[in-house]
């Protein structure tokens, strides 16, 4: 047996995983936002004077990475769940050096790491169960086919005549 081939369920097959992959990459992509968001809020005070479009680069940015492992593994809905949330627990750790860093960011923010965690697994969570609910919709029409419907005819309804 070779070195690079894995048995099913061994560590070594998780890891070689495209979904822990590229939530991996999510990870250290959302990772490097977040680090570039607080130095340039907290250690740049030049763009004090356009905190709201930072803000909102920023936003767009990290809305932007999130939706890599959505629209990676779209019809695949564990796989969303399972790279989005590799990603977002290193964006987790990532978040509470930061809080060691960055004195006070946690009450700032008024969120712990915890609850940053829950946040994006719940909105991983959505994205996948509306990726589940999209596929089998998706799935219903593919392979939907027409059921013959019976033709009955009109019941012949006898009218009796009157005598005359």
């Amino acid at each position: 047996m070779s070195a690079t081939h894995h048995q099913p369920g061994s560590v070594g097959s998780a890891v070689h995983h495209p979904a822990f992959f590229y939530g991996v990459i999510t990870g250290i992509l959302l990772s490097f936002v977040m680090f570039g968001w607080l130095f340039a809020a907290n250690r740049s005070p030049s763009l004090d004077h356009v905190a709201f479009f930072r803000n909102w680069i920023c936003l767009g940015a990290f809305g932007f990475i999130m939706s890599i492992p959505v629209l990676r593994f779209v019809r695949s809905p564990g796989r969303i769940f399972t790279s989005g949330l590799t990603g977002w627990v290193l964006l987790c750790v990532a978040y509470a050096s930061a809080n060691m860093y960055f004195e006070n960011l946690a009450n700032r923010l008024a969120k712990t790491p915890f609850k940053v965690l829950v946040m994006g697994a719940v909105i991983y969570g959505v994205a996948a169960v509306i990726a589940w609910i999209m596929t089998t919709i998706v799935a219903m029409l593919r392979h939907s086919y027409p059921l013959p419907v019976p033709v009955v005819a009109p019941p012949v309804i006898e009218v009796p005549t009157r005598p005359q």
